[in-house]
């Protein structure tokens, strides 16, 4: 079996490049052949593997394009990266290789699903996000901020000003969305991976109706360690970046609202906001990734109060392994992971006043500790190591190949 993969980039700058080159080592060393297409580099060392191939399309990214035209016309289509695939995707074997997209928007652009569909190969297309179907890729309106209320590509959706620059970038996402949206309707039966229950249902009714869909999570490798006892520990811990969407400063106003101790770790446009609403809030940067663990582990409770319909973070499963319980929104991936009121508590995005009183329930020693402990044991029982990804991966391409092997 044999996997073109293509991503942006070669090595990790976020979520969605960590699994496409974490997901290309596991699946070398599970046997499969991996051609790995990236286009804005570096390389990452985990892509050194006798089963893997790394391929270069001289690319940039959109937006550090020389002009704005010239941007947003590369964005729209990228007539050199479709010659590119397309004269890559034309030397795979018949019968053995698929092709796998995770990351295109950056400086594929939709010219990568246009040449994946023509080449014949069957394909699958991990959903990190929403760029599948919405313009801005999250399903959400950052003027009104609120999760969007029109159906994506509808006359609303295309009159509506909701991105987070402005509405000729707005334009500029619609009618890259128009080429996204025209090459994936080309696409005889593509399967779609979804990395959580919960953004599969969501997305599904907007994906292609000859699709197929899977759910496959994303790897979490913790090494296990004891479990945390959160009773002694004090603060709320947000860990990630201080963005509208993301919500920090409801957090921020729930826990000043509820006099818990609050922590934020991360960077981000709302750090001003988050410091006015709560002076008492303590707000730190970025910590090493080999950090991260004990980070979570000073805390008493994680919180996620995402307003967008966030996929499938991995820091909810992080928390976890630790034993450290979750309060996060009941529309976000990881929701139905948690039992809410057991081993976390599940709020509406956006409820300062649930956030409060779920901030203040976990204040007690005795709550907060039997959430801890149950958390723990529930990961513990099926946890998100890459040979459980690799596993169902393989599962799915067996699906696209026909069982060969």
């Amino acid at each position: 079996m044999r996997a073109v993969i293509i991503s942006d980039f070669g090595s990790v700058n976020g979520g969605a490049a960590k699994v496409a080159i974490e997901s290309a080592r596991g699946l070398a060393e599970a046997g499969v052949e991996i051609v790995f297409a990236y286009a804005i580099g570096p390389v990452s060392e985990r892509l050194d593997h006798p089963l893997i191939s790394v391929e270069r399309f001289a690319g940039e990214e959109i937006w550090q394009v020389g002009s704005k035209v010239a941007a947003a016309r590369q964005g729209i289509w990228n007539g050199e990266a479709h010659r590119f695939l397309r004269d890559l995707l034309s030397r795979q074997p018949r019968g053995k290789t698929l092709v796998h997209l995770h990351q295109w928007t950056k400086a594929f652009s939709p010219a990568a699903i246009g040449a994946a569909g023509e080449s014949g190969l069957p394909i699958a297309i991990t959903m990190h996000d929403y760029f599948s179907f919405c313009p801005v890729g999250g399903y959400f309106d950052f003027k009104a901020n609120a999760v969007c209320r029109f159906r994506p590509m509808s006359a609303g959706c295309v009159t509506s000003n909701c991105d987070r620059a402005s509405y000729l970038h707005k334009l500029i996402r619609v009618a890259r969305q128009f080429g996204s949206d025209k090459a994936m309707r080309r696409l005889e039966a593509p399967l779609f991976i979804h990395v959580s229950d919960f953004a599969r249902r969501f997305a599904e009714p907007f994906l292609p109706p000859q699709a197929r869909h899977v759910v496959v999570e994303n790897m979490m490798e913790a090494e296990r360690r004891p479990a945390v006892d959160v009773a002694r520990n004090r603060h709320a811990l947000f860990l990630g970046r201080f963005t509208q969407e993301k919500a920090a400063d409801v957090l921020a106003q729930a826990a000043h609202d509820a006099g818990a101790p609050v922590r934020f770790v991360g960077e981000g446009p709302l750090a001003g906001e988050i410091a006015r609403i709560n002076p008492q809030a303590e707000i730190r940067g970025w910590v090493p990734a080999d950090q991260v663990f004990d980070e979570i582990a000073q805390a008493r409770c994680l919180v996620l109060p995402s307003l967008w319909y966030e996929p499938g973070p991995l820091v909810i499963a992080e928390a976890r392994s630790l034993g450290v319980p979750v309060v996060l929104a009941r529309t976000t991936g990881p929701a139905s992971w948690v039992v809410d009121g057991e081993d976390g508590i599940l709020v509406d995005g956006g409820d300062v006043a649930g956030l409060s009183a779920a901030l203040g329930r976990l204040q007690d020693d005795a709550c907060a500790r039997a959430m801890g402990e149950a958390a723990y044991r529930r990961y513990w029982a099926d946890p998100l190591t890459m040979a459980r990804h690799v596993g169902r991966t393989i599962e799915s391409y067996r699906r696209l190949v026909g069982g060969t092997s």
